[in-house]
């Protein structure tokens, strides 16, 4: 028995009874409002807003789909600053940079507006990066440093108010691993030895105790050397131990914290082992072991991805699916990579987050097609069709024969952009 259904507008057309994933994307990390990602092949690409002239315009105008700032394939490490800019280390160690520097964030010895085109931050060797309008990066050598807005202690050199232009060295330390800057004034940092350490702002308390508001140097959390990640939000951190248990502190006003802790003690969530933490700006995300994904904290503008405006105070499962393997966040919007490679948004997309060439928003991850991505055979299944008229110009019908039932057209125009999604049925 063959369906008839009539599409109007059609310009490039793919049917499929699965899903169409791409194997593309390997990295993602997101600003407050843009996003910065890796392909499979070491290129990088970002999209979202220009506010800070991150897409390389000084016309403020958003970018709905991924650009590549540059055309060489060859980046270690991306990061959508939270300051309105983005760095990249390449695979020399040399650091790039583009966009917001009003706080002297990009570190290139000026305090210019910003930079609208890609550009190398001195000659020194970096392999770790984080960026608000204060940044934290960490040399190949171990070393610690830092730079931009330093009115609440954030160098951890003791120094205050004045922005710090270019990079200043923070302590003598050889063995920095990791280190995260918040929203808020605070840098937080791991060491080679599982060792937490913070300093800055403590007003969210991701320090200390709450009667302490700025911490000048470098100081330890707590006495544990089982530290393997973190991530910093506004005014929350979350972390993983090497035994894959997930804690977290600081301000909780949005049950950010997944606990009902307000303690600058980091505190566990829950008893299950997880794999990935990512704290957006007042709400958190995680992926379980078994490759669930999950969402807690604000959610008015559908943040969390759980078709929802509600509030979490805990973690709430976003979906069934069991093959994520990375999430980011900005401040009203999450993105997400499944283990194929595809990658999936939700939330607000007033600055084209999505990166799907459209502002049109989604309560629960929405599969994003991005153009130039490779295809993997096993992602689709071939259905023989007649397209009549074609080339079609306002009206086409599509004739199938044997395509399962509750199977979907997806309807792209040439850019990859997806116009349409039809579910199929018995009576279509």
């Amino acid at each position: 028995m063959k369906k008839y259904t009539s599409l109007l507008l059609i310009i490039f057309i793919i049917i499929i009874n699965t899903p169409l994933y791409s194997q593309c994307f390997t990295k993602i990390s997101s600003g407050l409002y843009h996003i910065a990602a890796q392909k499979s092949d070491n290129s990088f690409w970002t999209w979202g807003s220009d506010n800070g002239y991150q897409m390389g315009n000084e016309n403020f105008i958003p970018e709905l789909s991924p650009i590549q700032l540059s055309t060489t394939t060859n980046w270690n490490f991306v990061v959508a600053g939270r300051g309105e800019n983005t760095f990249a280390i390449r695979n020399d160690n040399k650091l790039w940079g583009i966009g917001a520097n009003q706080n002297g964030q990009l570190g290139i010895g000026s305090s210019v507006i910003g930079l609208s085109s890609f550009t190398q931050i001195g000659t020194s060797s970096w392999k770790h990066i984080s960026s608000t309008d204060h940044t934290y990066a960490i040399q190949t050598n171990g070393s610690l440093w830092g730079w931009g807005q330093n009115n609440e202690g954030q160098m951890g050199n003791g120094t205050c108010c004045s922005n710090q232009l270019s990079p200043v060295q923070i302590g003598t330390a050889l063995d920095w691993k990791q280190v995260e800057a918040s929203q808020t004034g605070t840098g937080l940092a791991i060491k080679e030895n599982g060792t937490l350490w913070g300093w800055g702002s403590n007003t969210s308390r991701l320090i200390t105790t709450p009667s302490i508001t700025i911490v000048n140097f470098p100081t330890q959390i707590g006495t544990d050397s089982d530290w393997e990640f973190i991530s910093v939000g506004a005014s929350q951190c979350l972390a993983l131990k090497s035994n894959g248990t997930l804690w977290s502190w600081g301000s909780n006003g949005y049950g950010q914290n997944g606990t009902s802790s307000n303690s600058n003690v980091p505190q566990q969530v829950g008893s299950d082992t997880w794999i990935y933490v990512y704290a957006g700006f007042l709400s958190s995300f995680a992926i379980k072991s078994n490759g669930t994904l999950w969402a807690w904290g604000k959610n008015d503008l559908g943040q969390l991805g759980d078709g929802t405006t509600t509030q979490r105070t805990a973690p709430i499962q976003i979906g069934s699916d069991t093959d994520w393997v990375a999430v980011a966040a900005g401040v009203y919007h999450g993105i997400a990579l499944k283990s194929n490679g595809s990658l999936w948004a939700w939330g607000n997309n007033e600055y084209g987050q999505y990166g799907n060439g459209t502002t049109t928003v989604s309560p629960t991850p929405l599969y994003i097609p991005v153009v130039g991505c490779t295809l993997s055979v096993s992602d689709f299944q071939q259905i023989p069709v007649v397209m009549a008229p074609n080339p079609a110009k306002d009206r086409t019908t599509i004739i199938y024969e044997n395509l399962p039932l509750n199977s979907e057209f997806y309807i792209y125009d040439l850019t990859g952009r997806l116009m349409i999604t039809q579910y199929l049925s018995e009576k279509s």
